[in-house]
């Protein structure tokens, strides 16, 4: 072997460290942006359910309950305002559609569609655009929805 061979085997070598290493960069780097996802869905989803305002907001929707008409305006500014909060994290590919519809948007459909809830709260104010168009997003995808394990991930 000349050196001319060995120097040319030496960049071979560098080459492929060097492609390597830049590929197990990239895989870290998908890795960890899932795991920052995956914390902020455990996080949105913690706040959630552990607002007991929420559940409760939650199941009276189930039935348009009249009770939700005397809801605190505060009550129903931070139940919408929560449901933004997943649409701006939709919006900015921080969770997937099929995550958001699956996790939050059976609510966020049923406050929509609720004739109590908005009571005392004009739901075509450009104040709740977000809110109207997300809960719209995730009745589009509840209409055609059908379980695909591989969409439903971080």
């Amino acid at each position: 072997m000349t050196i001319a061979d060995a120097k040319d085997l030496a960049t071979i070598v560098v080459a492929i460290v060097a492609i390597a290493s830049l590929i197990k960069a990239v895989m870290e780097y998908v890795a960890q942006g899932a795991q920052k996802r995956a914390e902020l869905f455990f996080s949105l989803e913690k706040r959630f359910w552990e607002n007991p305002k929420f559940k409760e907001i939650c199941e009276w929707l189930e039935t348009d309950d009249p009770a939700l008409a005397s809801l605190s305006f505060k009550d129903k500014l931070q139940f919408l305002g929560y449901h933004e909060e997943v649409a701006l994290a939709l919006n900015s590919k921080l969770i997937r559609p099929e995550v958001a519809h699956y996790m939050f948007g059976y609510y966020s459909i049923r406050c929509l569609e609720s004739q109590q809830f908005w009571k005392g709260v004009e739901p075509e104010s450009p104040s709740w655009s977000l809110f109207r168009d997300f809960a719209g997003r995730m009745k589009v995808i509840e209409g055609n929805f059908e379980l695909d394990r591989s969409k439903l991930r971080f």
